[in-house]
């Protein structure tokens, strides 16, 4: 792949050479930003390892780049550690992801064993990070989507205020109110038959 889009990878790299590489990499004008965290393997996963992400500076070939983190294994001399293959990467799902925030993995149908902390990320630049971790938390689509579905099990909150406010597009009215109905539905143990309830076919 060869891309100018920001990208992420699991690393086997120790830590400290990761960061050695990624700081270079900085310096020398390739990438413009990177962040990542240590994970213990789960249930599911063979061996400990880092989730990373970088802003490319540049078009990078991640080849070259998977190339650039080649570490000698003094235990494995016929095998480097190193990195699978890149992907593009939504920075914010990154973020929510590789915390194991664990609102956001239920959402995605999903659960872990370990879970991480703000301060279990390294990154590039201090100001940088948090800006971007308080975006992912609170303006993200992910963040703005919860942000509703909260408002929408409030009983008090009017729903067309959704549409009113340009929360959401007027298109999405028969949706609101065929979740209404639902919650009606559900409350009184009516089934609702579109419009019938209780009848027999």
């Amino acid at each position: 792949m060869n891309t100018s889009s920001p990208f992420s990878f699991i690393s086997y790299n120790s830590v400290s050479f990761l960061e050695m590489k990624l700081k270079e990499m900085f310096n020398n004008h390739i990438i413009s930003d990177y962040m990542f965290i240590y994970h213990r393997h789960e249930d599911d996963e063979t061996k400990d390892h880092i989730h990373g992400w970088v802003n490319p500076n540049t078009r990078i070939d991640t080849i070259n780049f998977q190339l650039q983190l080649q570490q000698p294994d003094p235990t494995r001399p016929d095998k480097p550690l190193g990195i699978t293959n890149p992907r593009k990467s939504d920075m914010d799902d990154w973020i929510l992801y590789t915390q194991h925030y664990k609102p956001y993995l239920i959402s995605k149908m999903q659960d872990r064993k370990y879970y991480y902390q703000k301060d279990d990320f390294h990154f590039l630049d201090q100001d940088t990070f948090d800006e971007n971790y308080y975006h992912a938390f609170h303006s993200s689509d992910w963040a703005t989507q919860s942000q509703i579905n909260k408002l929408l099990q409030d009983p008090d909150f009017c729903r067309a205020d959704l549409i009113f406010n340009g929360v959401l597009p007027l298109q999405s009215a028969n949706s609101l109110l065929s979740l209404l109905r639902l919650e009606q539905s559900n409350a009184n143990g009516i089934t609702d038959r579109h419009g019938r309830s209780d009848v027999h076919d």
